[in-house]
């Protein structure tokens, strides 16, 4: 076996086992025969010196990420992981819509352009911005709503390129506040950031080749969300000033708590394979929100009320893991007594 050869088998180990069992010999052959250039002295030495392009091993991740995350045809557990991804993606835009929305609500509130909503108060005074750089900022994170809706009703790229109108400008601001303004580096930003750019190549898991969108629950979903959660949070932290204690992973804990308490509610009525891909979602989205929580602990550090921030901080992080063990137990013990994964009909076709 060449070197060449290893190689591009180490690759496959990013496979399901079952594909490349069935799969990997024709795998390499077809690899093995691309490189081949006619030239002896060329092909002794790619041989021993060559490896796998970037576009293969692209290609290769892809049908592993592909293979795990399943659509209707899939085996049970990558179709599993797949609806449960694609769940999660979902709830992940639409808190992002729900909380664009309540935004944009807010700001046409305090510019005076809801006349049939009391007046604000001295305190809730707009604050102009300094420049457009800074309106163009504060626009773009209203694309989240229009991101939802366009990947609920099945419009993904259009849903993701409208995401990046989110995105880039945040991305832009954070580093140059951070890296050359007066702000100080506080990792939330930078968390926060990760988290969106990871929902926004997450979305590819909702494509039409997976399984379809129940859009009716979904937009209506948004409507349920914003009335439920960003409004009456608005109006709580508006008369109560300590509930602005809770900042946005705090916040993130509290949702997925109470989401995954309802959902242990209804779990405990319904059959476990029939709410395991929910169950799966939640767990990732705990996983998440439990990382997000830890990984902002140090900007607590600084404040003048760090003793009773570091204290919320640490209920909402002990109530995510006192809630999500237990679901996150009794969704990998489903998972288990489902049919482990198959191989896939085709073959790989190896990168041009």
């Amino acid at each position: 076996m060449s070197r060449l050869e290893e190689r591009y088998r180490r690759v496959l180990r990013l496979l399901p086992a079952g594909y490349r069992r069935q799969w990997e010999d024709d795998m390499v052959a077809a690899f093995l025969e691309t490189m081949q250039t006619g030239d002896a002295e060329t092909d002794e030495y790619l041989a021993d010196h060559g490896r796998p392009s970037l576009a293969e091993v692209t290609s290769i991740l892809s049908l592993a990420v592909g293979l795990r995350i399943g659509g209707p045809d899939a085996p049970p557990r990558p179709y599993a992981w797949g609806q449960a991804v694609r769940l999660a993606v979902l709830a992940g835009v639409l808190t992002q819509a729900a909380m664009a929305a309540v935004g944009l609500a807010v700001t046409l509130w305090l510019t005076g352009a809801l006349s049939w909503l009391p007046v604000p108060t001295s305190e809730w005074a707009p604050v102009p911005p300094s420049s457009t750089w800074q309106a163009t900022l504060h626009v773009a994170g209203y694309a989240w709503l229009p991101a939802f809706l366009a990947l609920v009703l099945g419009h993904r790229r259009v849903a993701q390129a409208v995401a990046v109108i989110a995105i880039v400008p945040q991305a832009i601001a954070i580093a140059v506040e951070q890296g050359s303004g007066p702000a100080p580096v506080t990792v939330a930003s930078w968390a926060m950031l990760l988290i969106e750019l990871l929902l926004l190549v997450a979305m590819s898991a909702v494509h039409r080749d997976g399984a379809p969108v129940a859009r009716r629950r979904w937009l209506l979903a948004l409507p349920v969300g914003i009335l439920a959660v960003p409004v009456p949070l608005f109006v709580a932290q508006a008369t109560t000033p300590a509930l602005r204690l809770l900042d946005w992973p705090g916040l993130c804990c509290a949702l997925v708590v109470v989401a995954m308490v309802v959902h242990l509610g209804v779990c405990a009525f319904r059959p476990p394979a029939r709410t395991l891909p929910w169950s799966l979602a939640l767990v990732m989205l705990a996983a998440t929100a439990l990382v997000l929580r830890t990984a902002t602990l140090p900007d607590i550090v600084g404040q003048t009320q760090r003793t009773a921030l570091l204290t919320i901080a640490s209920v909402q992080a002990a109530a995510v893991l006192a809630v999500g063990v237990p679901l996150a137990v009794r969704a990998f013990r489903a998972l288990r007594h489902l049919p482990p994964e198959s191989a896939a009909a085709e073959p790989h076709r190896t990168a041009d």
